[in-house]
């Protein structure tokens, strides 16, 4: 007897606990199928009504700028800085002097020449009167008109040299920093000075060989500066390059630009606009509303069915992008709606509704306030 009674609470509490288990796990089954009818509610959405919109046929780039004329200013013969006359940063005229070297031994080489070729040319009309008289050979005549050509010739080098101890501005157009002081001693091609020309600049860009069919000379440029001022200068395209590079498959492209307001600098990096021909029609929709998949692009378009909207999700090919939109290909119609906010949120088939808050403006050509 002692032995059973622990026998027996055992199998009570065993009892009780399957019980409550049971009990437990019947009133979540019933929860579940209670709930099993509800259904999902309704997201809230904005939405997009797909049109055509006119876009312009455009290719893009980076440039490099270049002045029209541009050259670095270096010295022809050796000599010591004399005497400087620009000013770094300042505009020079053609002819204008920026640089005199000494020439203290050349003048006077000068002045010894000078003094042979008096003397040669005295000997020589002697001579010459001397052979009308035929008191001097033919040869003596020769010998006299070598030495005054030779005194004529050291003339003229000297002369040369010393034109070249002025060292001038070929062209009209900007100094840089100059690189010399006084009594530097500079040697056969010594830089002094940047000189660029920037009233018109060049700017060049690459261009992959699938779009060079569509490049022709005279085609309208816009340049923009970028930057706080993000100013856009228009030109044209000037030459287009006569070889493709191996490794890129590029070819060089060159636009030619007005720079009256020398916004632009050489060397500066700028986007480049070429249109190529009449704007076409694009079927488009906002960025917002096409969801990126490794499987395929997709976005959600809203339909009525049964008196109530469901957002279907549809594949999609997309082309260009400008601003805040993109253009769809392929899979969407004009006139249909898609969602252009919420579409992370949502499956196929699953109800909606159309928010009433305004939505940003889209914009094909944003301009943030801070760019």
């Amino acid at each position: 007897m002692k032995i059973l009674k622990p026998v027996l609470m055992s199998l009570v509490i065993t009892a009780v606990l399957v019980g409550t288990v049971w009990a437990v796990k019947m009133d979540q089954f019933s929860v579940m199928e209670a709930g099993g009818g509800q259904v999902q509610p309704p997201e809230t959405v904005s939405v997009f009504v797909a049109a055509e919109q006119q876009w312009p046929n455009n290719y893009t780039a980076i440039g490099t700028v270049e002045a029209d004329e541009g050259i670095m200013i270096s010295a022809q013969v050796p000599g010591k800085v004399k005497r400087i006359t620009f000013q770094s940063g300042t505009e020079v005229k053609a002819g204008d002097v920026l640089i005199e070297q000494e020439s203290i031994n050349e003048t006077a080489q000068l002045n010894a020449a000078q003094a042979r070729l008096k003397l040669a040319k005295t000997s020589y009309q002697r001579i010459k009167e001397l052979k009308t008289n035929k008191l001097a050979s033919q040869s003596e005549l020769d010998t006299a008109l070598q030495q005054v050509e030779s005194a004529q010739g050291d003339v003229d080098d000297l002369n040369a040299t010393l034109q070249k101890k002025l060292i001038r501005a070929p062209f009209d157009g900007r100094v840089g920093i100059r690189q010399v002081d006084l009594g530097t001693d500079l040697q056969v091609g010594t830089a002094i000075v940047s000189l660029q020309a920037t009233n018109r600049v060049r700017v060049n860009f690459p261009v992959p060989q699938d779009w060079l069919s569509q490049m022709s000379t005279g085609l309208p440029v816009e340049v923009a500066t970028g930057g706080r001022s993000n100013q856009i200068i228009k030109g044209v395209v000037t030459a287009i390059g006569t070889e493709i590079h191996p490794e890129t498959r590029n070819v060089i492209v060159q636009s030619s630009l007005d720079n009256a307001s020398k916004s632009l600098v050489p060397g500066m990096a700028v986007t480049t606009t070429v249109t190529l021909s009449e704007p076409h029609a694009v079927l488009a929709v906002p960025a917002t509303a096409i969801i990126y998949a490794p499987y395929g692009d997709t976005l959600f378009v809203v339909d009525e069915k049964d008196g109530k909207l469901v957002a279907r999700q549809q594949f999609i090919q997309t082309g260009k992008a400008r601003g805040d939109f993109i253009e769809v290909t392929k899979g969407l119609k004009a006139g249909e709606k898609v969602v252009s906010a919420g579409a992370f949120k949502l499956f196929n088939n699953q109800a909606v509704v159309i928010g009433s808050k305004p939505t940003p403006e889209l914009k094909a050509n944003p301009t943030p306030a801070d760019s």
